[in-house]
């Protein structure tokens, strides 16, 4: 091995064009062959490079696995009719998508040095797309929900069930939400087909709720927003009792036993 300063030195192996470092992404570039080379030309160049990159010619070399690697994966694509054919449509295919974006970046830097600049992009802004119209509208069932506290106490997870039905010929899709934690239910995306009726379950959990008992079920898409109120009734907070002192002659026991020991 060629070592330069104590470390190893990469070589560069050249033949008629050909270099065994080349990028691989372009299987013409790597057999140093044009597009329109016959499959004989390329039986014959991968033969030729082969016998110069193959590991077994090249065991100082470390990188000489990737390099036939590179080589064989070319010749397995340009070696095959159907495959190449396939090949050269997709080469082709980014070709032009790389031309007509320099020509956009092009067109995008004249914009750029023009002083009106702003007045030829607010001409070139496409139109902004009519916002869909249901019809007939999403119906949302019920309108509220309640649940009593004394059902709560009874049970500790209170179902209920909210029922979507969508007339239109279009396809609901969106998010759905709980604003408190003490309820649960579906959270993330949902969707209605046209024509189409969808239920979902949420559930009113007792050791969560609180103060003052108010939660809504909100599904929400680009077109249609639908809210449910879930409310609990018969509940009120908490009220601790006060008890203003006084100079009654009554001494509880407990305070009795403490007096006695002064």
């Amino acid at each position: 091995m060629v070592t330069r300063g104590g470390g190893p030195l990469k070589l560069r192996i050249r033949w008629r064009g050909y270099t065994g470092l080349m990028p691989g992404t372009d299987h013409y570039a790597t057999l140093d062959l044009q597009p329109n080379a016959t499959d004989a030309e390329i039986k014959r160049r991968y033969r030729q490079i082969m016998r110069e990159v193959h590991p077994d010619a090249n065991k100082d070399d470390p990188a000489a696995n990737r390099k036939a690697a590179r080589v064989n994966a070319a010749y397995e694509v340009l070696g095959d009719v159907e495959k190449r054919r396939a090949y050269d449509a997709t080469r082709r295919g980014a070709q032009g998508d790389q031309h007509s974006s320099r020509l956009r970046d092009k067109r995008y830097e004249m914009w750029a040095e023009a002083p009106d600049w702003e007045d030829i992009v607010a001409e070139h802004v496409p139109p902004k797309r009519p916002a869909h119209k249901h019809s007939p509208a999403p119906t949302i069932e019920p309108d509220e929900i309640e649940v009593d506290m004394a059902e709560l106490r009874e049970t500790p997870r209170v179902k209920r069930r909210i029922t979507i039905t969508n007339p239109c010929a279009c396809t609901l899709e969106g998010d759905v939400s709980t604003s408190e934690p003490w309820v649960w239910g579906p959270i993330g995306r949902f969707t209605v087909g046209p024509n189409a009726t969808v239920e979902f379950d949420i559930e009113v959990v007792a050791r969560k709720v609180a103060f003052p008992g108010i939660s809504r079920v909100q599904f929400v898409t680009r077109d249609w927003t639908g809210t449910v109120p879930v409310k609990i009734t018969g509940y009120a907070p908490k009220v601790r009792r006060y008890v203003r002192p006084t100079e009654s002659a009554f001494v509880p026991s407990r305070r009795r036993k403490t007096l006695r020991q002064f």
